[in-house]
């Protein structure tokens, strides 16, 4: 045996490593390399293990890790490969069979053994770390046997399918991202889709597991998961190319869509699970929501693919489970909102919403409700999400239930009427923000002649059926909108919908609801137990007051409540409107409405009496109560609450004692029980009382004696605690303390109503202790806002107390707020000091820290630089510190914390520019600390930072053209503000200037001007200011309220002022073309048309002051081009039809304006005036040297330029020197004056102007085309008169129409071209302003009432006549008109139709009378 190579002497077998030693020692001596080479191979290849041995191979260790593709390290692994892959092929030779089969085997039957100890563990989708290095190690050397092509991919496929357990999720992935074996092979290759499907869908339910169960953050298996994701949703919903069209259908392609199907199906079942039972965001289920995440597949799957899976996945969720009827759907939908909806289905929604337009998803709701059986909770749920969540989903909701209803009319369908239904009120429980309500809506549906059920009797039984048959499902809500709103009935039909009102009521009754009890303004999105009688009708009678403040007219719903709805209006409404208090000096709103319905007697004589009665008793009540305590205050329980507060201080000082706080808490709310009673207040009063911060708002004695002492203690109780521990050692009591007064509605609202007192009318009278202690209050107050119980208006209610306290407080006593800002982000740093960033964040209001953000580098100027950092005063810093030292030094230590800037520098508590520019505006000059030297100084500071801070922080970028911008909107904001909520304070716009900071900023806004005019990128570009001034002015476009109308004034008068502030230069455009440089003035001349023209003091010219600011700007531009002269003739030729108002406002100054514009234009050049300059004084010459010769003189004028310009200087010549002669220009001065009490006047007028016209007829001209609205068919001067005028003088054309015309000849009125034609459309325009009236409502009340209606009396009587005799017009004329006037006026309508023969067919059109 010993000559056998291998074995000992004794016949023991030896190693390898023996074996090689004794070979090399021996072959070392014969030096035979080769020799020993193929014997190792020969040895090996006897005596390997192909299992074993492939997990034996490994990559050398190296010394120096390199990247794998470092060509040094591959070519370190080829020759293990080659030596595997050579030594396979040997095995395979001897087997004969391909080595790609034994490889594939042996590989497999390693991956198995490798998961097998996975499959035995919780989690089988995820490999263990061991395992997944070995896993690695193989798959490395199968990837090169690949190469080697000594693998078989389709027959490694077929074996996984062979086995008992299929591989492990892990082991697929790294097959497939190793590029060895893909995932579609493996799901093609076995027989059963089902069991394929089957088994991927548990690995992937388990890997969703492992994820949610993990307790760190593991990259690998989410990767994993989005991978898998991404090859499903791209294998399920590929888009085939033309090559294979004609090809069997893909099996991948139906696995992959029955395993998404089934994982969307595990994830709705998670939905359907029980409130009880409801799985929370961290189920497993939620991490497979994102696979609806779009930005997973951008950069591997096709948009078209992603909609078309997306659309898919929507359908599934649309049909999952269609087990509700309707009849449940119509009880359950108020569940089913979007507050109150799972998470899972809400987030589901949401992300299905990014991938599909609001278009695309409501024409697939459509299409899925036509085709298919749904889920009435899903689809239902999907209603609210899309109002919510796409703003326009409104719109596109209203079209498709006008779609479906006109369907289900047209074909008597009554499903279609039943999804319109629900989707209407599913979207109506959102709220109005995202969709309008119930009651609007079916009154815009059903409330009028021409709605859907009008066409035809079977079409309104159809819907009275309908309502019929719902009615035992009906909410009460929805029956009393029916009652109260019902559908539009012809007289013949009323009994039909009396029998449902009848069905209605009766339910009504059975659920013991009265229709009686509904508010005028009733939320039916809420449930109707929510809301008590007496705060509906006081949230009825605060919306009626603001509409009537809005209007100035009663509100049409409390008219009809007051006819139709009578208990309710006299047992609810007027008790509430009645409310006895103290009467203001200057009458509110609520007196002037109260007094508008009494004198529309809708208010009894005796009910009024006894509320001036209650009034005035109210007032001796509360003056009795300030000059001596009031008697009724209980004594002894007010004692006893006193001692009750005292006893509580021991204990908050003494660590010992903590535990017995809860228990003395306890006994302080049941003394303040004792004290207050048991009376509670309205939620929406106790949120209108954080409103207010006014001096007004008194608390009565009790009130303001029981909020003293509360605050008192606290900030007793919280020196007294300081003195011995610091805050974040003092436990529980403050928190309890403040969660126990939140409990106590009554006690809560006087607290926060003393200490807005305190803090904004009595902060400077303060001890530095008081102001500590309401801090830390304000602290405490914010830390239990969830315990406010204000299920109306929650959070927000504090959020608006925050601001309105510290807006008032910063704008009256800057120094008093810093200090109060100081202290409470102070104290909650000691507090809450062991808390970290991410939940600190919510322990300090962002207002807090925005003000102090704004405050401290405005008083403490060392913060204006770079902040210092010192890792030693984080430590260093105690609470008593800030309690001892002065308040700048407080300030700038805490400013100097990095805790702090770290909580500065996000998002929320950062101070943007606008919003610095507004508090700027507040902060009163009076109030300021600072000198106004310091405050110039600092406020360029600031625009100089917010200048160059970027824009995602509420920076400019850089950009100065984006300062002034923000400065001039913020400016117009400001105005908008406080003119709205100052109007007593402030009674103009110049009083708001110097009373507030605006002046200061408006300087600012001129300083940043005068940078970019002196800089050249500015030149030739348009000029940025009027799209602020047009964004701003078309807020208030197109509403007719009188309130409105002067707000939008009060806005124009600003821009003007800002326009004012600017350099004139900075109005014209100077463009260059070919090296010459040319003037524009494009930009201000639409301005001025649009909206400057409106302001002008007589209605067709500008003030002064803009004028000049123009002609001034056009000679100072001049100087930047090669031609002054010839620059200044174009931009003056050019305005003649662009702008004439410029032109005619400078004929009504020119005096005024003459020797401004020649000293600048002499002290500019040494040459004569331009050529359009000298024209104006030739003109304004002329009409001197004509009018000084007197009214004897016959001499003509000399008309030296454009007539209508030479009118426009004798018309104003003619005003300013009071002489006794007009021309045509006067007809606009004179519609002013039409509507005054002087009738001499108003008869010289007419008679001016009916010698005017008749001038123009003796001359064969036509003078209709004066009050053509349009621009059509006008003469040159026709078009200036009106682009001159202002809107509100055009609007009373009407009015100069019908009061000259009756004052001419018939029969030579009728001749004039057109005439029919303008005196309809006259007539028209005058019912609309009386319909209107909003243009009548600067008209004396003698004229709106007497002037007025005569002339709509007589004009209207002189077009009857007329008509007969005018010309015939033409056909479609003749059609077009009767059409229109046959219900603004019948009479006129007929007299049309008798006087012109209308078509033979015409009269078939109104065969059937139209409801």
């Amino acid at each position: 045996m010993s000559a056998v190579p291998g074995f000992t002497p004794s016949g023991q077998k030896r190693s390898l490593a023996e074996l090689l030693d004794g070979r090399t020692k021996s072959l070392n001596k014969k030096s035979n390399n080769s020799v020993l080479q193929e014997a190792a191979l020969y040895l090996l290849s006897c005596n390997q293990d192909v299992s074993q041995f492939l997990l034996e191979v490994e990559t050398p260790p190296y010394k120096k890790k390199c990247n794998r593709e470092n060509p040094d390290t591959i070519k370190s692994e080829m020759p293990a490969v080659a030596f595997v892959g050579s030594t396979l092929r040997d095995q395979a030779s001897r087997l004969k069979i391909p080595p790609g089969i034994l490889t594939s085997k042996a590989a497999l039957a390693n991956i198995q053994q490798i998961c097998q100890a996975c499959r035995d563990s919780k989690w089988s989708a995820v490999l263990n770390p061991e395992q997944r290095e070995k896993l690695c190690n193989l798959l490395k050397t199968l990837k090169g046997l690949l190469a080697e092509n000594c693998f078989c991919r389709s027959l490694f496929c077929k074996e996984i399918w062979n086995y008992r357990h299929p591989l492990v999720l892990e082991a697929v992935w790294h097959l497939h991202n190793d590029g060895i074996v893909c995932l579609e092979e493996i799901l093609e290759s076995y027989r059963d889709s089902t069991s394929a499907v089957d088994w991927l869908f548990s690995e992937i339910c388990s890997l969703c597991l492992y994820i949610d169960s993990s307790s760190f953050a593991e990259n690998l298996p989410k990767q994993m998961l989005s991978d898998f994701q991404a090859l499903l949703v791209g294998n399920g919903f590929h888009r085939s190319s033309g090559t294979e069209k004609n090809l069997e259908p893909n099996k991948n392609k139906e696995i992959c869509l029955s395993i998404l199907d089934k994982l969307l199906s595990w994830l709705l079942d998670a939905v359907s699970i029980e409130k009880s039972d409801k799985l929370s965001k961290s189920s497993a289920e939620q991490h497979w929501l994102s696979t609806f995440e779009v930005h997973r597949y951008r950069a591997c799957v096709v948009p078209e693919s992603i909609e078309e899976f997306f659309i898919h996945s929507l359908t599934q969720v649309f049909t999952f489970k269609p087990k509700l009827k309707v009849s449940d759907a119509i009880q359950c939908q108020a569940n089913w909102s979007f507050v109150k909806a799972n998470p899972l289905l809400t987030d589901l929604y949401r992300k299905l919403f990014v991938a599909l337009s609001a278009e695309k998803l409501i024409a697939h709701i459509q299409l899925v409700l036509d085709t298919q059986e749904v889920n009435w909770h899903h689809v239902l749920t999907c209603v609210s999400c899309l109002v919510i969540c796409l703003p326009e989903a409104q719109r596109l909701i209203k079209d498709l239930l006008c779609r479906i209803l006109t369907h289900a009319f047209e074909n008597y369908e009554l499903e279609g009427l039943i999804t319109a239904f629900l989707i209407v009120r599913q979207a109506a429980l959102e709220g109005p923000a995202a969709f309008m309500s119930y009651t609007e809506w079916f009154k815009c549906t059903f409330g009028a002649a021409n709605s859907y059920h009008s066409n035809s009797k079977k079409s309104l039984v159809f819907l009275l059926k309908f309502l019929s048959d719902l009615v035992p499902f009906e909410a009460p809500q929805y029956l009393k909108v029916h009652v109260l709103h019902p559908p539009f009935v012809p007289p013949k039909y009323r009994p039909l919908l009396m029998e449902y009102i009848s069905l209605a009521k009766t339910r009504l009754t059975d659920m013991k609801v009265s229709i009686e009890d509904m508010g005028l303004y009733e939320d039916l999105s809420a449930r109707p137990n929510i809301v008590q009688l007496k705060s509906q009708a006081h949230q009825d009678v605060e919306k009626a007051v603001n509409i009537f403040e809005n209007t100035g007219k009663i509100p049409a719903s409390v008219m009809e409540a007051s006819i139709f709805r009578r208990p309710y209006f006299t047992s609810r409404f007027l008790p509430s409107l009645l409310t006895p208090r103290v009467l203001p000096a200057v009458p509110d709103a609520l007196m002037l409405l109260i007094d508008s319905m009494k004198r529309a007697d809708k208010i009894p004589t005796n009910m009024f009496d006894t509320y001036l009665e209650a009034c005035d008793q109210e007032k001796q009540r509360k003056q009795e109560g300030r000059e001596q305590r009031d008697q009724s205050l209980p004594e002894e329980p007010l004692g006893r609450l006193q001692l009750a507060l005292s006893d509580l201080r021991p204990l908050v000082t003494d660590t010992n004692r903590y535990k017995d706080v809860s228990a003395q808490v306890a006994v302080i709310s049941d003394r303040l029980l004792a004290v207050m009673g048991k009376q509670k207040v309205n939620d929406d009063q106790v949120a209108a009382e954080l409103f207010k911060a006014e001096t007004e708002a008194q608390l009565d004695i009790q009130e303001q004696t029981v909020a003293d002492l509360l605050l008192t203690c606290f900030c007793q109780c919280l020196m007294a605690a300081s003195g011995t521990n610091p805050p974040d050692r003092q436990g529980q009591w403050p928190t309890v303390y403040v969660k126990m007064l939140c409990g106590h509605q009554w006690a809560f609202s006087a607290v926060l109503s003393r200490m807005l007192q305190l803090l904004c009318f009595q902060a400077s009278f303060l001890k530095d202790s008081h102001i500590v202690g309401l801090a830390a209050f304000s602290i405490h107050l914010n830390e239990c806002q969830t315990a406010l119980q204000f299920p109306r208006t929650g959070v927000q209610t504090l959020e608006h107390y925050w601001e309105n306290l510290l807006n008032h407080l910063c704008s009256d006593s800057v120094g008093e707020c810093l200090k109060f800002c100081t202290a409470a982000i102070s104290y909650a740093f000691c507090r809450f000091s062991l808390l970290r960033e991410d939940n600190f964040s919510g322990c300090v209001p962002p207002l807090f820290l925005r003000k102090l953000q704004y405050l401290v580098p405005r008083l403490v100027w060392e913060t204006r630089g770079e902040v210092f950092r010192d890792e030693e005063v984080d430590s260093l810093v105690t609470w008593s510190f800030y309690f001892s030292a002065d308040w700048k030094k407080a300030a700038l230590l805490l400013w100097n914390q990095s805790c702090l800037q770290d909580l500065l520098r996000e998002k929320s508590n950062q101070v943007t520019f606008m919003e610095w520019l507004l508090w700027e505006m507040e902060l009163k000059p009076s109030n300021d600390v600072l000198c106004d030297t310091d405050r110039h100084e600092y406020q360029r500071w600031a625009v100089n930072h917010y200048l160059s801070e970027s824009s995602v922080v509420g920076g400019c970028n850089g950009d100065l053209e984006r300062a002034c911008v923000m400065i001039a909107d913020s400016v117009l904001e400001f105005s908008s503000r406080h003119t709205k909520h100052s109007e007593r304070e402030l009674r103009n716009i110049s009083m708001l200037k110097g009373y507030t900071g605006m002046g200061d900023i408006l300087c600012r806004l001129q300083e940043l001007i005068c940078d970019i005019v002196t800089s050249n990128h500015w030149k030739g570009r348009r000029h940025f200011f009027f799209d602020v001034f047009y964004q701003r002015l078309e807020l208030h476009q197109g509403k007719k309220e009188l309130s409105v109308h002067l707000t939008r004034q009060g806005v124009l008068e600003m821009c003007c002022r800002i326009l004012l502030g600017l350099p004139p230069i900075f109005l014209i455009n100077t463009t260059s073309e070919n090296g010459l440089h040319t003037l524009d003035s494009e930009d201000f001349c639409q301005f001025v048309n649009k909206e400057l023209k409106n302001i002008g003091p007589r209605g067709y010219a500008l003030p002064y002051n803009i004028t000049a600011h123009f002609f001034r700007g056009v000679i100072s531009a001049s100087v930047q081009c090669e031609d002054s002269s010839e620059a200044v003739n174009s931009i003056f030729s050019a305005t003649y039809s662009m702008c004439p108002v410029l032109l005619i406002s400078a004929a009504l100054w020119w005096p005024q304006l003459e020797p401004v514009l020649k000293s600048q234009w002499r002290s500019l050049f040494k040459v004569d005036l331009p050529k359009e300059l000298r024209t104006l004084m030739e003109q304004q010459s002329a009409v001197d040297s004509c009018l000084s010769q007197g009214a004897t003189s016959q001499q003509p004028l000399t008309l030296s330029g454009t007539p209508w310009l030479s009118a426009a200087f004798l018309y104003s010549t003619v005003q300013r020197k009071n002489l006794p002669c007009s021309r045509m220009l006067e007809i606009l001065d004179g519609l002013g004056s039409n509507i005054s009490t002087d009738g001499k006047k108003h008869k010289d007028l007419l008679d001016i102007c009916v010698r005017i016209i008749h001038c123009l007829e003796e001359k064969g001209e036509t003078w209709v085309w004066l009050f053509q609205m349009g621009e059509e068919r006008k003469p040159e001067f026709s078009l200036h008169l009106h682009r001159t005028a202002s809107d509100v003088f055009l609007n009373l054309l009407p009015f100069a129409f019908f009061w000259i015309v009756p004052l001419l000849q018939l029969e030579q009125v009728v001749q004039q071209q057109d005439f029919l034609f303008v005196a309809l459309n006259m007539y028209y325009k005058l019912l609309q302003l009386f319909v209107d009236g909003s243009p009548l409502s600067s008209l004396p009340p003698e004229s709106q009432h007497h002037d007025s209606y005569d002339v709509l009396t007589c004009g209207r009587q002189f077009l009857l006549s007329c008509v007969p005799k005018c010309q015939k017009p033409s056909s479609s004329f003749m059609n077009q008109m009767l059409e229109s006037w046959e219900e603004c006026d019948p009479e006129l309508a007929a007299v049309l139709r008798s006087s012109f023969k209308a078509p033979d067919d015409y009269d078939d059109l109104f065969s059937e009378p139209v409801f």
